[in-house]
């Protein structure tokens, strides 16, 4: 007796996602409409669930760049380099429509988008820009390493904002050490981007300080 194709008895997930949505698809039948097909000795279904575990791995990393997640991806046997390239891809375009939707009012809401760098052994800064209704443009990292005055530079951080025809700019960057308390430098980084910005007529907000234990707002404790 002929085995029934398993195919047969429930539909495809591309067929699935053009008749119900997105919504109705579950995370790795999403993952196999992005994959595509598999390789030999390896089916569009296992090199999806592989390329899922790996994304559920390395959420944290995705502001980042996805470098971390590119890589891992790459390494999955079969998937190669343009697979998870349009994995990577999909995920930061998707990230970018969604997050233009949010609303950045006080630190409460600024945690949330830089939680992710509390766990860092390196130090991370990163800048935050919004329009005038406080609506969410875009977030990018400035630098990567130790924090200082040469290497922050306001240039660096208001660039991609007058492109971007930003209201508001918010930094923050985070302490591997634990301690959230601002050093001489961050007090002097945080005037220099202030005064640059009044200069440029941007509304500096904030520079936040975060740790895996808390975080230190500039704004919040009346340095701003």
């Amino acid at each position: 007796m002929t085995k029934p194709d398993r195919w047969a008895v429930r539909e495809m997930p591309r067929e699935k996602l053009w008749k119900y949505g997105p919504g109705r698809l579950s995370n790795e039948e999403l993952m196999q409409v992005l994959v595509g097909n598999g390789v030999k000795g390896c089916s569009v279904a296992k090199l999806s669930r592989r390329a899922i575990s790996c994304l559920e791995e390395h959420a944290g990393c995705f502001m980042d760049g996805f470098q971390t997640f590119q890589i891992a991806l790459k390494n999955i046997k079969g998937l190669g380099s343009a697979k998870a390239g349009a994995i990577a891809a999909s995920l930061e375009l998707a990230s970018r429509f969604l997050d233009g939707k949010r609303s950045v009012r006080d630190t409460g809401d600024v945690i949330p988008l830089i939680s992710s760098l509390a766990g860092k052994k390196q130090e991370y800064f990163i800048s935050i820009t919004l329009n005038g209704g406080n609506r969410l443009i875009s977030k990018r990292v400035v630098t990567i390493g130790l924090l200082d005055q040469a290497l922050v530079h306001p240039r660096e951080v208001f660039s991609e904002a007058i492109r971007e025809r930003a209201a508001k700019v918010i930094v923050a960057h985070n302490h591997p050490a634990g301690d959230n308390s601002p050093s001489k430098e961050d007090v002097k980084v945080t005037e220099n981007l202030a005064q640059a910005a009044s200069i440029l007529g941007i509304e500096f907000l904030d520079h936040i300080i975060i740790t895996e234990t808390g975080y230190f707002s500039f704004r919040e404790e009346g340095f701003l």
